[in-house]
């Protein structure tokens, strides 16, 4: 039989009390069934995740003296990078002889086996009676994919008189974690909390990385790994009137960078420029183009007014990157009319809307203001709102979102937020 054991000290004390299902902090308590690591960015979750895996592998055995688990991920790509090849170094640190199905998804070890599966397909996690269920990740698929897995899984925890479930996850709004742990409240679960701060190894560099790239709402749940609103606040929750709506005067020495969304109608443009003291980016004009009528080129309009209104100039445009497609003419994309005209900055496809919203909040909590007389932008900017229980914008109002879609294709590319990696921090 084969034996592992873990020393407390070799653990963060959020780690520990996950690791052994809070049975120190649980004294005179039934244990729970259900344990779960809400935690930030850099805290040690995927490591924790994976020694616990091995411990439920090791001891979590059924009638026949086996064990026999699940770990799911959103996306098999997710699992080859975070557990797959990492878990096999641990089973080749304890000497525990084992194979791995890659088609399969499926290790079979001398202690029992674990079948990997996906929350981004869980309508097919198919299984027999398990002894151990392990979610990592889990906040980041949607909710209805999530209920879906969740409860098939629950379904499945009768191969032994001690099954346990367990989930990780940094917190993403109040998604289904907060729902398992919090709204449902009930005495088999067990949730445990961590912070970045508390991973005592991370280079001081790391967390300053995290600070400069959120708005303070972000590092509430990618810092300190707490549960905060990220979907019913307004899209743009870091804006305010009295900061970000100020005189901006147009500088003729400086570049004119260009945020611009297509639409059938209106096609949307947001003029700004960029100085190297903040507020970094001013925004001082924007663009709300009708069709005139038939044989009204209005990407082609476009161009040609803002060179008319601000000539002589460097123009940088960042466009909606669906422009390769759409067209202006029979002949020309809406971006090969753009290159005609100004210097065109876009990717293959269109950043992830997250991405975009969380630059633009960063941005608007640190370093851009906008001219009073960009009435249609400021309107957005207060008027936009996410769906209920998600991040996705509500574009149910044909009037909005444009706009604020036009200067985020632009503020991401200059100014992206990305989650730090460690091997990207100088130490």
């Amino acid at each position: 039989m084969y034996k592992v054991r873990f020393n407390k000290e070799d653990y963060f004390p959020h780690q520990w009390d996950f690791l052994t299902s809070g049975q120190f902090q649980n004294k005179g308590k039934k244990k729970p069934s259900i344990v779960g690591l809400i935690a930030g960015f850099g805290s040690g979750k995927t490591h924790i995740f994976k020694c616990k895996v091995l411990n439920c592998l090791l001891t979590k055995k059924n009638k026949e003296g086996v064990s026999n688990g699940w770990v799911i991920y959103p996306t098999y790509d997710l699992a080859d990078e975070l557990f797959v090849e990492p878990f096999k170094e641990l089973l080749d640190d304890i000497n525990l002889p084992y194979t791995y199905n890659q088609a399969k998804h499926r290790f079979v070890t001398a202690a029992g086996n674990i079948k990997i599966y996906q929350l981004q397909k869980p309508q097919r996690i198919i299984g027999a009676e398990l002894t151990f269920i392990g979610f990592d990740e889990f906040d980041v698929e949607s909710w209805k994919n999530c209920d879906m897995a969740f409860k098939k899984s629950l379904g499945r925890m009768r191969g032994s008189e001690d099954c346990e479930m367990f989930i990780v996850s940094t917190p993403e709004g109040f998604s289904y974690c907060h729902k398992i742990f919090v709204t449902d409240d009930n005495d088999d679960r067990y949730l445990v909390k961590g912070k970045t701060t508390d991973n005592t190894y991370l280079p001081e560099a790391y967390v300053k990385l995290l600070e400069s790239n959120y708005d303070e709402n972000l590092l509430k749940a990618y810092r300190d790994g707490e549960f905060v609103n990220l979907s019913a606040l307004s899209t743009y929750h870091t804006f305010n009137r009295e900061k970000n709506v100020k005189e901006v005067k147009y500088n003729s020495k400086k570049p004119i960078h260009i945020g611009q969304d297509f639409n059938t109608d209106p096609l949307c443009a947001v003029l700004f420029q960029e100085y190297h003291e903040k507020p970094n980016i001013r925004v001082f004009k924007t663009y709300s183009l009708s069709h005139a009528g038939e044989g009204d080129l209005l990407t082609e309009r476009l161009c040609e007014q803002i060179k008319q209104e601000y000539p002589n100039n460097t123009y940088y445009s960042y466009p909606d990157a669906t422009g390769r497609s759409k067209h202006s003419s029979s002949a020309y994309s809406d971006i090969d009319i753009l290159r005609r005209h100004f210097k065109v900055r876009v990717k293959h496809i269109n950043p992830l809307v997250v991405n975009r919203v969380n630059a633009m909040n960063k941005a608007l909590q640190d370093n851009m203001i906008i001219d009073p007389s960009c009435i249609d932008l400021i309107n957005d900017l207060e008027r936009v709102t996410n769906k209920p229980n998600t991040r996705e914008i509500d574009k149910s109002n044909k009037t909005l979102t444009h706009l604020t879609d036009a200067l985020g294709y632009s503020v991401e590319w200059l100014y992206p937020v990305k989650k730090p990696k460690l091997w990207s921090v100088d130490r």
